[in-house]
């Protein structure tokens, strides 16, 4: 962490484990699955502090996602005036796999009023899916279309799928109201 101010920096790091699951938001829990070197520090004016954070839990059968968290800690202000004090928190995703990945991903069309809406993937396999490395081939009654992370990345939330996550990527501004019997192949995951 680099302390690009004129003031001290005190940081704090931990570390939360993360609950994902279909389209739902994530939980953030405690965790002590890391080791933490410092888990507090005073970063002088202009320089930097190195972290070190290394996974000390048991092996998982499935991937398993965390949030390294910096969060700056206040310092005492020794002026009697009111003021409002800002202070940062920055979370940074990491992910615990086995050592055998099985990549598997559900992937549906969902269609309302007779139009395709979204493309719905689910990962239904043990390891992370890396959304902006898929590629869609997408096919309808008189068309075909060929997408990448360029294409879809507006209609999407998330560019990471844990295992029994789900995203909804919105497609209904890349197909026309005359695209009929919409198949989708997705590949580049594995």
């Amino acid at each position: 962490m680099n302390n690009t101010t004129g003031n001290p920096l005190p940081i704090e790091i931990t570390v939360k484990k993360r609950a994902v699951s279909g389209l739902d938001s994530e939980q953030l829990s405690d965790s002590d699955d890391f080791f933490i070197f410092p888990p507090q520090a005073l970063i002088p004016p202009g320089e930097t502090q190195l972290v070190k954070v290394k996974y000390i839990g048991e092996a998982v059968p499935a991937s398993a996602s965390y949030r390294v968290i910096f969060s700056q800690l206040p310092i005492k202000d020794d002026s009697n005036k009111s003021s409002v004090n800002m202070l940062f928190e920055i979370g940074s995703l990491v992910f615990v796999s086995p050592d055998k990945v099985e990549q598997s991903l559900s992937v549906a069309v969902e269609n309302s009023e007779d139009k395709t809406n979204a493309i719905v993937l689910e990962n239904i396999g043990n390891g992370v899916v890396v959304l902006p490395q898929l590629a869609y081939s997408v096919k309808t009654s008189d068309k075909s279309y060929k997408w990448g992370w360029e294409d879809v990345k507006e209609g999407v939330t998330k560019q990471y799928l844990a295992p029994g996550q789900t995203e909804r990527i919105d497609v209904s501004s890349l197909l026309s109201a005359k695209d009929k019997n919409v198949s989708v192949e997705v590949k580049g995951y594995w």
